[in-house]
């Protein structure tokens, strides 16, 4: 194959070579004719250009010298000034020649021949002005006496000119020999190119005849291919086999699947189903048979008792309508045993359909868990606030559609929180479910007991026939619940206080009867715990009052609407002013007057009293700049402000803020202070005291009294309670109760102040007593800056008259 291609190859080549011989000769003949040819040209082009220079100064003379004869005439008296003007005009037409074309590089070239052209061109100028009057002798004269001097240096360019044009010509035709010779070499290399390309030409008539070698050995290469593919297709034949060997495989997969499955074609007879289907159901594995229906499978659940025949037929309906629809979709069948298959129909492209059949009964049993999870109380297993919401929906319209009543009952135990503090949570949640089954025992199977959240329990008693009924049991659950607890050998006491709200029976709503119940229960704590209230109108009015003041106190600028009172502590034995309380007003309310406590108790609610408190101690403290003498300042503040704030950050901003001596100040704290967070309020007032300020305990004797909180908090004065000084003349308890608490501080080094003092024979006693201080309208009532400013005058001014 390969000697027979190669003729060909080399016949095409020969006339190639000879046909590129033929035109190199002829190039070769063409460059020298076209060499010798630009050679005589240029010889003639140079002959022509030779005088251009030249020839231009040579005019350029001329011209001028004709000039001078006609201007020498008009001197003379004779001559034409036509003549002359037009003679003028070719010298300046003349002079732009020097200056343009060819000339100007001979120009250029020599600073003289540039100063030969600018005298001629300045004479130029300086004659146009006089060329009109020409006529006259003595203007031609003195145009002749400038143009002498110009006469031998024009004459002298244009020698020069004629020299350079000749160096011109000289350098041009040595340009033209290299030109020529240049252009010989170009032949010449074109003819070197055409023999380099003879030998290329060659050498890829070599090449080609490699490449038919090439194609030789793939034709080789080609049989070979072809025996692979005989191999090949015996691979094809075991993969065959292997894929036969897969079937198999498949056919084990599908009858060890976990899910059931059966498929039907557009006929609706079933083609295919594994063991498994046939196990969920109870049936043997040949009643399963290629080409059966699905009623006939069916029918053979109903048979086996598997499926109760209503169960089936609804399953069976519901799946048709899949079928028609061809639709996918997820069946739940419950079959008699109690189990729950889901059932996965997923039609096909055709007319049959796919369906697989899960065993859910774990799932199912714990999402129905996760249901119960999501509605009842995971610690008391009691309804939560959702299942009650919709159990109080459905009992409230059953009371609007038979004119009945319901009642509501909000639980809140008292001192539940003692008992984590002290037994831990663990016992807290003991005690949770203790009450869960005590209240579960006191109600009817139709009520409904609740666990809302911590220590809130709720009761919907429903079909109230009389008001008695609510009593009863509003009665029963105090008694029951107050009964001792037995907790691991611990025995456990606590109360509860009930608010209860009773349905109108016309137009109920849920939410509104549990927010009634909730003002009730808020009522019963403000009553003092460990009894129960029904809900009023009027709870109501002052809860919307508390809320219109919080929305107030929420929008108010301090700065505006704020002011800051100071009432005098006095020293019982001097009656000198000793320090002075900051106590907050509030003048600026939309609202009327707001008594003092009603802030401060819904500033702590709702955390405001921390910015508020700050801005006290500030006013307070810039308010001493403005007073005379070294007046202490106390300032009141509220556990809210440890709990929610950094106390001891806040004091010290202001300390440095205001630039107000810290042993000047005094705070002033309460009992219940030391019951909320006992190390947290260690910690604060051990920090506070490291600043050098006071630390008082205000309103003792009102709240959990306790001599190891007075060895636990060191503090450095007790403010005695007003409520034991009002009675202190007439109740010798109240008598027993301040000499008390004065003998105990002065045992512990701290000083005391008794508050509310108003009558002279009040203060007597509590002199008596060894108290050191004293507050009440009997020395001051609260006054304003000013006002406090001139009494202090006004006291020191009696002391000195004194």
């Amino acid at each position: 194959m390969v000697a027979l291609s190669r003729g060909p190859l080399v016949g095409i080549f020969h006339p190639l070579k000879i046909a590129l011989g033929t035109a190199i000769i002829v190039l070769s003949v063409g460059a020298v004719y076209l060499s010798t040819l630009i050679f005589e040209r240029q010889e003639m082009l140079a002959k022509v250009s030779r005088y251009n220079v030249a020839w231009s100064a040579g005019q350029g003379v001329n011209e001028f010298l004709r000039l001078r004869q006609r201007v020498s005439e008009l001197a003379a008296g004779e001559g034409s000034k036509q003549e002359a003007q037009l003679r003028f005009e070719i010298v300046k037409n003349r002079l732009e020649l020097f200056r343009s074309g060819e000339f100007q590089p001979f120009v250029l070239e020599v600073d003289d021949r540039q100063t030969t052209v600018e005298s001629l061109s300045n004479f130029l100028h300086r004659a146009e002005m006089l060329i009109e009057q020409v006529e006259n002798p003595a203007t031609a004269r003195a145009i002749l006496s400038e143009m002498v001097p110009l006469e031998g240096d024009l004459i002298g360019l244009a020698a020069e000119a004629n020299n350079y044009g000749g160096q011109q010509v000289a350098r041009d035709h040595e340009e033209l020999l290299r030109l020529h010779w240049t252009f010989s070499a170009l032949a010449w290399g074109l003819v070197l190119c055409t023999f380099v390309l003879i030998v290329l030409l060659e050498r890829r008539n070599r090449l080609l005849v490699q490449a038919q070698q090439k194609l030789h050995a793939l034709n080789a290469t080609l049989v070979q291919t072809s025996e692979d593919l005989e191999k090949a297709n015996s691979a094809a034949h075991a993969a065959n086999d292997e894929l036969i060997t897969q079937n198999r495989l498949f056919d084990t997969a599908l009858h060890n699947m976990s899910q059931g499955l059966c498929m039907f074609g557009e006929d609706r007879r079933l083609i295919v189903s594994n063991r498994r289907l046939a196990t969920m159901y109870g049936l043997s594995p040949e009643s399963l048979r290629p080409g059966s229906t699905l009623e006939d499978i069916i029918r053979l659940t109903v048979q086996t008792g598997i499926c109760s025949r209503d169960n089936a037929e609804n399953i069976h309906s519901e799946q048709l309508s899949l079928i028609a629809r061809k639709k996918r979709g997820t069946l739940l069948q419950e079959l008699s045993d109690g189990r729950v298959i889901s059932i996965l129909h997923q039609p096909m492209n055709d007319e049959g359909w796919v369906a697989t059949y899960d065993d859910i009964t774990e799932r199912h049993l714990a999402e129905a868990q996760m249901v119960h999870m999501a509605r009842h109380d995971a610690l008391t297993d009691l309804p939560n606030r959702i299942l009650l919401r919709d159990r109080m929906v459905s009992e409230l319209a059953r009371c609007q559609r038979h004119q009945r009543s319901a009642a509501l009952f909000c639980l809140d135990l008292d001192h539940f929180k003692n008992v984590n503090d002290t037994l831990g949570h663990s016992m807290g949640d003991r005690l949770l479910r203790e009450v869960a089954a005590r209240i579960s025992t006191l109600v009817r199977r139709e009520d409904t007991v609740a666990r809302l959240g911590g220590d809130e329990f709720v009761i919907l008693q429903a079909d109230v026939t009389q008001p008695a009924d609510v009593d009863q049991l509003a009665q029963r659950i105090l008694e029951a619940l107050s009964e001792p607890y037995e907790l691991d050998g611990h025995q456990v006491i606590i109360g509860v206080s009930v608010g209860v709200a009773v349905t109108s029976g016309i137009s109920d709503d849920p939410d509104m009867l549990l927010k009634n119940a909730d003002l009730a229960l808020y009522r019963a704590k403000e009553d003092g715990r460990g009894t129960y209230r029904f809900f009023e109108p009027e709870m109501d009015a002052r809860l919307q009052r508390r809320r219109t003041i919080e929305l107030d106190l929420r929008a108010a600028d301090f700065d505006q609407e704020f002011d800051v009172v100071f009432q005098p502590i006095v020293n019982i034995h001097t009656l000198q002013v000793t320090t002075l309380e900051a106590l907050l007003r509030w003048p600026g309310c939309r609202h009327g007057p707001v008594e003092t406590e009603e802030i401060i108790a819904i500033a702590e609610d709702t955390g405001l009293i921390v910015n508020l408190g700050e801005w006290v101690l500030e006013r307070a403290c810039r308010a001493a700049a403005n007073l005379p003498g070294e007046l202490n300042f106390a300032v009141n503040l509220s556990p809210t402000q440890f709990m929610r704030g950094d106390v001891v950050e806040m004091v010290s901003r202001v300390l440095a803020a205001t630039g107000f001596p810290a042993n000047r100040l005094e705070l002033e704290v309460t009992e219940t202070l030391l019951l909320e967070d006992g190390q947290r309020s260690s910690c604060a007032l051990r920090d506070l005291r490291a600043l050098g300020l006071r630390i008082s305990l205000d309103d003792f004797g009102t709240g959990y009294s306790s001599l190891g909180y007075l060895r636990k908090y060191t503090v450095d004065k007790i403010k005695i309670d007003r409520s034991f000084v009002e009675q202190i003349s007439t109740n010798q308890d109240h008598m027993a109760i301040v000499h008390a608490i004065v003998s105990l501080a002065r045992a512990l080094g701290m000083k005391t102040t008794a508050e509310g003092v108003e009558t002279e024979d009040q203060l007597e006693i509590i002199r008596a007593t060894g108290c050191d201080e004293v507050q009440g309208y009997l020395f001051s009532p609260p006054k304003s800056l000013a006002e406090i400013t001139d009494f202090l005058g006004n006291s020191r001014s009696k002391a000195a008259a004194a």
